[in-house]
């Protein structure tokens, strides 16, 4: 899918390679547009988009330019399209620390959290004393963020 062109001499006698994408097929070319103008992630759109300029004959430097990204960004963008095909739009996903919780004791803290909204540190001792697990109270409010719980501290009057 990936095409090398040669450009003419620099002034260096160098001779740099521009790369394109392979003319692509009606149902390849009908997955970009689609992706490019539907596609809930921007990058997907962003990298749809560039595979479209590049087989209109865009270099990767006029297509970095128009997305303010690195040449190489774009050149990893068509390098991984011909690998992978319609895998290499959408990014994938990646490695990070596991939860503290299970899916369960989340359920705990966040029935926890609806009981005692007041209290969060009651909150974090009952988890504690339950699951032998101990949680910082900002986990409990990002949690509680997930969840789509609104916590406010309670202001003394």
């Amino acid at each position: 899918m990936l095409q090398t062109f040669l450009s003419d001499a620099t002034p260096n006698d160098e001779v740099p390679t521009v790369r394109y994408v392979h003319p692509l097929t009606d149902e390849h070319r009908n997955l970009l547009e689609k992706t490019m103008k539907n596609d809930a992630s921007p990058r997907a759109r962003a990298r749809a988009h560039s595979l479209l300029l590049s087989v209109q004959g865009l270099t990767i430097n006029e297509i970095a330019k128009i997305y303010h990204v690195d040449r190489d960004t774009v050149s990893t963008w068509l390098t991984q399209w011909e690998q992978q095909g319609e895998g290499s739009l959408h990014d994938q996903p990646r490695s990070g620390r596991p939860p503290t919780l299970t899916p369960e004791e989340q359920e705990l803290a966040i029935a926890s959290m609806k009981e005692e909204p007041r209290s969060l540190k009651q909150v974090v001792d009952r988890l504690a004393h339950k699951t032998a697990k101990r949680l910082s109270i900002s986990a409990l409010k990002r949690l509680a963020k997930r969840a789509r719980l609104r916590w406010k501290r309670v202001r003394k009057s």
